[in-house]
């Protein structure tokens, strides 16, 4: 089973790495990560007479394609992010005698998070006026920030002499960092990942603000150039990475979850 592993991490590592250069994941890859990965469970089936795999592989990797291109429809998701999921469905149905697919998914809700954070983090540091328009943004939604803020200063308080608390006190911590990070991910949004821009600068892969994730083709940028002078373009965290990193994380640790509680 190593070759398949092998396979899908360098695979899931070069989507990441082309979608962070280009923003654009060729269709091709998470197409032959797929082919490899049923091509191998049928050729395991046919070698140890059990096709379990196999049925696992196919189930669980159409699951994730569906729900990735409703995650797509909806504009939360590039077409790359559905395949790349699938792809990893199809390759790894199980690992270690356990299914693959539930720590993978439990792992990809933390990951997701602190390489979104590390992500925004990151373009303000690039780019430090949005640190000052993050200082007015929260000037402005201070409720949202205090209230959150003020009950974990008085459960932190609390907790010292009620040490029972204390997962409360935690909770209001996460709450409190989460509004924190709402109002500056809004003003990255608002101020980064949005802009309008003359059709003449509108290059191949760009994303128009009201459509799907999807890079437009030189054929499409020469039809706006002939309607439009402006457009409105979107940008996004470059999320592609993370399908790589939780792999590789849940290959080498397992369960985050487990190791937290």
């Amino acid at each position: 089973m190593l070759e398949i592993i092998v396979i899908a991490v360098v695979g899931t590592v070069l989507a990441g790495i082309w979608d962070l250069k280009t923003t654009e994941v060729p269709d091709h890859l998470p197409y032959a990560m797929i082919g490899i990965g049923i091509f191998y469970w049928i050729i395991n089936g046919l070698t140890t007479g059990v096709y379990t795999n196999l049925m696992i592989s196919l189930l669980v990797g159409t699951v994730l394609l569906a729900i990735g291109f409703v995650m797509y429809k909806k504009g939360q998701w590039g077409g790359a992010d559905a395949w790349i999921l699938a792809a990893i469905g199809y390759m790894l149905p199980v690992y270690d005698g356990a299914l693959f697919i539930f720590p993978y998914i439990m792992n990809f809700a933390i990951v997701a998070i602190a390489y979104t954070v590390v992500y925004a983090l990151a373009i303000g540091l690039m780019n430090p006026h949005l640190f000052s328009l993050f200082a007015k943004n929260a000037r402005k939604r201070s409720w949202m920030i205090v209230l959150p803020l003020a009950a974990f200063a008085g459960s932190l308080a609390v907790s010292y002499s009620y040490p029972i608390i204390l997962p409360l006190t935690i909770f209001l911590a996460f709450m409190s960092f989460l509004a924190v990070f709402f109002v500056y991910a809004k003003t990255v949004e608002n101020h980064f990942f949005t802009r309008k821009i003359p059709v003449s600068k509108l290059k191949k892969g760009d994303v128009l603000e009201k459509g799907n994730w999807v890079g437009l083709s030189d054929s499409q940028i020469h039809k706006l150039r002939s309607s439009k002078k402006y457009v409105t373009i979107k940008d996004g965290v470059r999320f592609v990475p993370v399908f790589a990193i939780t792999l590789i994380v849940t290959l080498v640790f397992g369960n985050l979850f487990l190791l937290l509680v």
